[in-house]
């Protein structure tokens, strides 16, 4: 954002610091901070691209020739999976399913080797060289300083961590003291306007999709977007003090009519409404009820705003072309990453799912990452055609299928792309259902950062309804690597409301257990409804369990972390959790209380989440 600020009349005799010299100071400052984070986020970035697979992976979607066909089997229209007729629903693998409820005693880790009761046995490794099967692994920072990280990851806010909290704590601290250093603004409102001015780089450049700074310090955009609003925030009431303190000194002096006549304070003035609709109208309730209306105004209200800044006053002239150089390559950025194809869409109704596939894309993304997708369908409606939605890729690269989304019905747009999806059509085999429709793809964006999940020694996915597809492209992805990973556990938790939800996964579960010779994958899935339907006939194969109720994640994970110290794994354990801020709450609750004993002994303990929501 920018700012408006006139032309002072005169400078306090008081004032004996340049408020442009000041502000270019702190900008060093900040920057400054942000290579401190690149710097100690190196490590991991270069462990990252010592993986030559890793050089083309998560920039660019494009497809690749298939010289072999995909190991897993990845057609889900097969619906059932039918395994021993003598077993039932619920206790599906021979084993009794008490130790899945909830427990109303408290548990307590046990320090000896987990009990695989009910689950499947451990693969045999087949013995490789050491320079095909080494993954090398870099812990993060935080699992060497375990104490510290479990404090900063404390969650203090529904939206927000301690470290979040601190981080915005110092950025106002630092604008703060640059307000007020030397400087009231009661007397001097041009301070404000500088500051204001001042952080129009760093606002814009939090604002874009190719984060110049989530690149330096190895997160998504996403992850810095509160950044983004923070630092908004400030603007905007940095602006507010430096126009109603001139206008209060116009008014006492008799001046106002005077003043306002100036072009110069005339754009100001328009720099002023831009901020204060760019600010009121990005606040959550408006974002999340009326987002068309949110994204209009912010585009219109960033455009205008950097050309007024520039007419106000020349001097703001180089921190606005900084903006727009960062926010201008990110479109180019973006138009590179765009592709037009065709897509097939398909409706999944025990998940409230509409599944498109896109066999043209299938390579140029990680496990984790998310694409933003557009319909090219009038049978959206005019204004439908315009929406842009992100969502996560359910597919690992280089398969057949090519890239796969699972996109939830949860409003207007999804609600028209799965009606949409419903429809019949004809095709080779006669009247089928789905459709053909063409589609527009940016991305990918987000994921796991430099994290090499490979390279752990164990995995866990909780997930909750929807968010199964960060699960189903990781671990895609850690069944294909066979030996050339670390893991030797792989633990999926899915949550669900109606456990109907599960029918349409069975086929996809059963292949990813069956292909994962190098590793131990059990799935667990929890639902907490009642059956809308009989499961009469309906039978699950060993390494996937379903229990009514909540899972008890402390259970779940102080078993995975004993299963991989048993096999003498010591690259530490993954955690990714992808739902709503609850559930990733009770996760972050579940591995900061854990025994931090068995957490140094399994090589620490990493937890990536992907929340719902913004």
């Amino acid at each position: 954002m920018s700012t408006i600020f006139a032309r002072p009349t005169a400078v306090p005799s008081e004032e004996l610091v340049d408020p442009s010299s000041l502000v270019y100071r702190i900008d060093i400052f900040l920057l400054i901070v942000i290579l401190v984070f690149a710097f100690f986020n190196a490590p991991r970035a270069i462990t990252r691209f010592v993986h030559r697979s890793e050089w083309l992976q998560g920039h660019v979607l494009h497809s690749v020739t298939l010289t072999r066909k995909p190991r897993i089997n990845l057609n889900t229209r097969s619906i059932y999976v039918h395994s021993d007729p003598q077993k039932t629903a619920l206790d599906l693998d021979g084993g009794s399913t008490e130790a899945m409820h909830l427990q109303s005693t408290p548990y307590f880790p046990s320090r000896s080797t987990h009990d695989e009761k009910a689950l499947p046995p451990r693969p045999l490794t087949v013995v490789v060289p050491a320079s095909i099967q080494e993954t090398w692994h870099m812990p993060m920072l935080s699992s060497l300083m375990d104490p510290v990280a479990s404090l900063l990851h404390t969650r203090v806010h529904e939206n927000y961590s301690l470290g979040q909290v601190l981080i915005m704590a110092g950025y106002s601290v630092v604008i703060l003291v640059a307000g007020l250093y030397r400087s009231s603004p009661f007397v001097d409102p041009n301070r404000s306007g500088w500051i204001s001015t001042s952080q129009l780089p760093f606002i814009y450049i939090l604002a874009t999709k190719n984060n110049v700074i989530g690149m330096l310090v190895g997160v998504g955009y996403e992850k810095l977007n509160y950044l983004h609003r923070f630092a908004g925030l400030f603007a905007v009431l940095a602006t507010n003090i430096h126009a109603i303190g001139y206008i209060y000194k116009w008014s006492l002096a008799g001046t106002i009519s005077m003043h306002l006549a100036e072009p110069y304070i005339r754009w100001g003035l328009v720099a002023l409404v831009c901020f204060d609709m760019l600010g009121i109208f990005s606040m959550q309730f408006m974002r999340s009820k009326f987002y068309n209306f949110f994204f209009v105004t912010h585009v219109v209200g960033l455009i205008v705003l950097l050309f007024s800044v520039c007419y106000h006053r020349a001097d703001c002239i180089p921190y606005v072309i900084v903006a727009c150089v960062f926010y201008g390559l990110d479109h180019l950025v973006r138009a590179i990453k765009t592709r037009i194809t065709t897509a097939t869409l398909r409706p999944i109704p025990e998940l409230g799912l509409t599944r498109v596939e896109l066999p043209t894309l299938n390579a140029g993304w990680r496990a984790g990452q998310h694409v933003r997708l557009r319909v090219l369908s009038t049978a959206m409606g005019l204004w439908g055609m315009t929406e842009v939605h992100p969502f996560t890729i359910a597919s690992v690269s280089k398969t057949e299928e090519g890239l796969v989304l699972l996109c939830k019905k949860a409003g207007r747009w999804t609600t028209k792309m799965y009606e949409l999806a419903g429809t019949s059509m004809y095709g080779e085999h006669g009247k089928e259902v789905g459709r053909s429709i063409k589609v527009m793809v940016e991305g990918p964006y987000g994921g796991v950062g430099n994290t090499v999940i490979p390279s752990y020694s164990g995995a866990m996915f909780v997930v909750g309804g929807s968010g199964v597809t960060f699960a189903l492209s990781a671990v895609q992805d850690l069944v294909r690597s066979g030996n050339s990973s670390n893991v030797t556990d792989i633990d999926i938790i899915w949550c669900i409301a109606d456990p109907a939800s599960l029918i349409p996964m069975i086929p996809l579960f059963t292949a990813l257990i069956s292909d994962s010779n190098a590793a131990r994958l059990h799935v667990s899935v929890f639902y907490t409804r009642s059956p809308t339907k009989s499961f009469d006939g309906m039978y699950l194969p060993p390494g996937i369990t379903l229990v009514p109720g909540r899972p008890e994640f402390i259970r779940h994970f102080d078993g995975l972390v004993n299963s991989v110290l048993s096999g003498g794994g010591c690259s530490g354990v993954f955690v990714g959790v992808c739902g709503p801020v609850s559930l990733a709450g009770s996760v972050g609750e579940t591995v900061r209380r854990f025994d931090p004993n068995l957490k140094r002994a399994v090589g620490g303990v990493e937890l990536h989440e992907e929340v719902f929501g913004w």
